[in-house]
């Protein structure tokens, strides 16, 4: 991270807390040095800015943790550049700003960049402080921060839809993002193999092992190793696993049908249920997990204990916590694969994210030969083209097999 400091700070606070704010207040009442930063701003239509900004954001705030969270992470970059940089109000954005906004995207200023995730907002003397080592992007390096095809495609639709809604309350002139999108020279059109990003047998097996590891040398990881079984076996996004506004996993969402069938309730995109079968492999590593926390081997359902227990009551754990937990153990992973001399599988887990355990239970799963329809229904996919587009591979696999033995 860059020695000059910081002109900015952060916004928006997390769902939780954005959303104790008074519908009709501006500002949080808990973080008054927002309110000083914005209003200090020498720029013109600042404070309207901020209004329009957290009035679409709360439109989003009760629906889904993660969604909230993308909007809000591009449209407070967009508004700390525009006030810091371009020193104007967003309803001024021409689209000769927006496509050098793209540039600042693909090259921040590294005053603008943290090596690693923090959090915005701390508690202090009961009021929400912002973190100071806080920054809008994250350095680049080992396949984090720098923006992939997919993040670019996220990150114009995003700011599509928050304009759209500046347009619809007529505090924007237009929308300029499509046309910004169109001639983007960061956004890769690609034609290749569409398959999900995965570990492959030997990387699971070094992450599951290492997780295991952690786990028998301090009780406190027994989370790690649970984290990690159940993001793999259960396929779960991380937002399933998580805390949010709506919705608090607890133990009771495990249950067994009348034939002793394991399944477990998830609460996924779209604000759908579904129910997500379980192998009986796993079911030992739940016994494992509440046997650690004192709890009986199996829940019953009146289980109403968090899923994954935070230190305080009653509590789960957030999203941005349960990826450091992933984290951490993806690190010790690549430790041992270094130290086994698998540098190159190495240097490929490192750019892992907690997403690609979905991916890896699925991949080995239909790999294994499970029915695809049955896989879909756990990944609770809409379609089962798009469990077929992302997993099965068998024909690029033949293809690559026929290819390795041709001559020079």
């Amino acid at each position: 991270m860059s020695t000059r400091s910081f002109p900015g700070m952060p916004l928006f606070d997390s769902a939780t807390y954005f959303n104790q704010i008074p519908r009709n207040s501006v500002f949080p009442d808990a973080s008054p040095a927002v309110e000083i930063f914005v209003l200090g701003l020498s720029v013109e239509g600042a404070l309207d800015d901020f209004r329009y900004t957290k009035d679409f954001l709360l439109s989003y705030s009760k629906k889904s943790q993660d969604t909230y969270d993308k909007f809000r992470g591009d449209a407070e970059r967009l508004l700390l550049w525009s006030w810091l940089v371009k020193r104007k109000s967003v309803s001024m954005l021409r689209r000769r700003d927006l496509e050098e906004y793209t540039d600042f995207v693909a090259k921040p200023d590294p005053s603008w960049q943290s090596e690693s995730v923090e959090r915005r907002f701390t508690r202090k003397n009961g009021l929400r402080e912002p973190n100071p080592r806080w920054r809008p992007f994250r350095l680049a390096g080992g396949g984090k921060g720098r923006l992939n095809t997919k993040s670019w495609q996220g990150l114009f639709s995003n700011l599509s839809v928050y304009f759209n809604y500046l347009m619809a309350e007529d505090y924007a002139l237009g929308n300029q993002i499509p046309i910004v999108k169109k001639n983007c020279p960061y956004l890769i059109q690609q034609s290749g193999i569409n398959t999900a990003r995965r570990l492959s047998e030997l990387q699971w097996e070094y992450l599951l092992s290492s997780a295991q590891s952690m786990a028998d040398k301090e009780p406190l990881h027994e989370r790690t190793l649970f984290v990690i079984a159940t993001l793999k076996s259960l396929k779960l996004r991380i937002s399933e696993l998580s805390e949010r506004p709506n919705w608090l996993p607890v133990m009771s969402h495990f249950h067994r049908d009348h034939e002793g069938n394991w399944w477990f309730r998830a609460f996924g995109k779209g604000s759908k249920e579904r129910d997500v079968s379980i192998s009986n492999e796993y079911i030992q590593f739940l016994i494992r997990y509440r046997e650690y926390r004192g709890l009986s081997p199996l829940p019953s359902k009146d289980s109403s204990e968090p899923l994954i227990e935070s230190r305080a009551d009653n509590r789960g754990l957030g999203s941005r916590q349960l990826r450091n937990i992933v984290e951490l153990a993806l690190n010790e992973g690549c430790d041992a694969l270094v130290s086994d001399g698998f540098t190159v599988e190495a240097t490929e887990l490192r750019a892992a994210t907690t997403h690609w355990l979905r991916h890896t239970g699925a991949s080995m799963e239909v790999a294994a030969g499970r029915n695809l329809a049955h896989v879909q229904a756990d990944l609770g996919h809409g379609s089962i083209r798009t469990t077929d587009e992302l997993y099965v591979d068998s024909d690029n696999m033949e293809r690559a097999s026929s290819a390795k033995w041709q001559e020079v």
